[in-house]
This record gives structure tokens, C-alpha cells and sequence, in this order.
């Protein structure tokens, strides 16, 4: 795989979002969490459809929140309010458990939950844990492009990130080095410092360079 691109998969969990250390979380409850969701037959079934499908209209796209997932006490009333509907709460259990090393079927139905519940940051996240796990797959890598392009239309950056890379490489969509720039361009909501700024602005300059190589 691509070094860029293990590097935006990787990022793309972060997102444009900052979490806080997490305390160390104990193996027995991360796998006692992550069975309760992995005995959550809807919320499997859902983790696989395409979350491009799962996608909030931009009318009820809600932002990321305070993370109240990060301890151990709190996973349990985490899991709670996730399973009551809120979106926030089911994006960073999904973040905590993916970072203590829990099972993906654990972890990944929970972001496809977040992004049903309005986080496109969960949507952009279970597209990047869908490629992760089967990027050669040509149907994956075309519903991954397809949630990467909405949701940088819901000015996501890392899935505005995501989606310039796949423009640029056209993997998964026509190569589109114009509208890569483009789109690149949205990927520092967050300002500089943020990777996937970071990372938009170093595959912006190999673009560019890539243009410049072809030219007579």
C-alpha cells in the first residue's frame, strides 16, 4: 500500500479533532464492551452497508463534541447514551476502543452509528476502517470515494483529505488532478497544525510537481 496512503488511513481516525490521552483501558473491559456491540445484530448489519447511504442530510449534521468516552468508568454510561442515540458519544467509544486494540467488529459499527446519528466524522472514519480492511476491493474502494466526496461536501476534513488523494491516484474514481487541488483546498478547517492540513499540503505539492514533470 501506498505510504501516503497508510498514512491517511491512519490519520483519518483522528480526523480534525484533538483527543486527550486516554487512560489505559483494561483488556477485560474492552472486550466486554466490544461484545455487547458486536451482539447488537442491527448495528452489524448496518457497519455493512456503504455509510455514504448512512449519511446525515446536511440539514441534521451535528459537530463533534467533548469526548466522554475516554476513561474506563465512563465506557459503560458510554455505550448507554450511545445505544439511546447520541451520535457523539458512539464516535469516541468507537475512537477509545479502537486505540486500546479492540476487535474491529467492536469499534466499527459504533462509527457507522455516529455517522447515521449526524457525525460525518463517523462516516469518514468507517469508510477509512472499510479500506483498511479491503483496499484492493474495487466495490470498497468505490463506496469509500463515494463517503469520502460527501462527506468533504460536509466540510469533513480529513474525508476532503481522503478524497483529493483518491482523485489524484484514481483509485476508485477518474484521475482528476484539477479538482484534487480543489478539493484538497477544504482540508485545513482546523488551521495548519492540523494533520489532515498537513497532509493535504504535502499531496498538493506532489501534485503540482507530478504537473509540472508532464509538461513538454
Amino acid at each position: 500500500m501506498h505510504r501516503f496512503y497508510r498514512f491517511c488511513l491512519l490519520g483519518a481516525v483522528w480526523l480534525s479533532t484533538f483527543a486527550a490521552s486516554a487512560a489505559p483501558v483494561d483488556p477485560a473491559l474492552v472486550e466486554g464492551i466490544s461484545a455487547k456491540v458486536q451482539a447488537r445484530q442491527d448495528w452489524q448489519a448496518q457497519a455493512r452497508q456503504c455509510p455514504s447511504d448512512n449519511m446525515p442530510a446536511r440539514t441534521a449534521t451535528r459537530a463533534t463534541q467533548a469526548n466522554r468516552c475516554e476513561t474506563p468508568e465512563q465506557l459503560g454510561a458510554c455505550l448507554q447514551r450511545c445505544e439511546a442515540g447520541d451520535g457523539n458519544d458512539c464516535y469516541w467509544l468507537a475512537t477509545t476502543l479502537q486505540q486500546a486494540k479492540g476487535p474491529a467488529a467492536g469499534y466499527e459499527p459504533l462509527y457507522q452509528r455516529a455517522c447515521s446519528l449526524g457525525l460525518v466524522s463517523g462516516c469518514t472514519n468507517r469508510a477509512a476502517g472499510m479500506l483498511t480492511a479491503d483496499a484492493d476491493n474495487q466495490a470498497t474502494r468505490h463506496c469509500a470515494v463515494q463517503t469520502f466526496n460527501k462527506a468533504c461536501e460536509l466540510n469533513d476534513p480529513w474525508a476532503c483529505t481522503m478524497y483529493g488523494f483518491h482523485l489524484s491516484r484514481g483509485i476508485g474514481v477518474a484521475p482528476d488532478a484539477d479538482l484534487a487541488l480543489k478539493v484538497l483546498d477544504k482540508s485545513c478547517k482546523y488551521g495548519p497544525a492540523d494533520p489532515a492540513c498537513s497532509g493535504a499540503r504535502q499531496l498538493q505539492e506532489e501534485i503540482r510537481e507530478a504537473i509540472r514533470a508532464a509538461r513538454p
